[in-house]
């Protein structure tokens, strides 16, 4: 099948051009706004596409946030205090990529979440590894614990990609 992703104009010529028009975040909106029209349904954004954001226009300061909600709403969902166990994807923006090798060390609320998050995704690739016959635990020395030998120093350098051959 062909996509309708138009340079300059974004899918279908409607949707786009903007960050991140050409994934997820611009094909979503044109399929339901305008292939599929009426048919959306609005999912908790703490569980679909948790982002580990403030919810409020100030900061939060020993995880109590402040401010004004930034949905216009007078009370919101702070989606950092959600249990790991109730999110179903995340989207990596804040948190910043896996294979960056960030340990999220800190203590703030947003930082904690990341760092589970990210385990996830370590946990993930090494379930994948493990599939596969292999190991499931990287050679990197670097926080194995956290991520699972598949790190060899904290950056982006750090990552230690998957090796071919892939799968079985």
């Amino acid at each position: 099948q062909e996509g309708d992703f138009r340079n300059g104009k974004g899918w279908g010529g409607v949707v786009g051009p903007f960050y991140g028009s050409m994934t997820f975040q611009g094909i979503i909106p044109y399929y339901y706004d305008y292939l599929h029209p009426d048919t959306a349904l609005e999912l908790n954004r703490c569980i679909y596409n948790q982002m580990c954001d403030n919810p409020r226009d100030q900061r939060t300061i020993d995880d109590v946030v402040h401010g004004k909600c930034r949905t216009g709403e007078l009370d919101c969902e702070d989606c950092r205090s959600r249990p790991l166990e109730d999110v179903v994807t995340s989207h990596f923006t804040l948190c910043q990529k896996p294979w960056w090798c960030l340990p999220q060390s800190g203590e703030r609320i947003q930082e904690r979440l990341c760092r589970k998050l990210h385990g996830q995704w370590y946990r993930i690739r090494s379930d994948l590894e493990a599939s596969w016959g292999r190991s499931g635990e990287g050679p990197g020395t670097f926080d194995k614990e956290q991520f699972k030998g598949y790190c060899n120093r904290h950056g982006k350098g750090g990552y230690i990609p998957i090796e071919k051959p892939y799968g079985r």
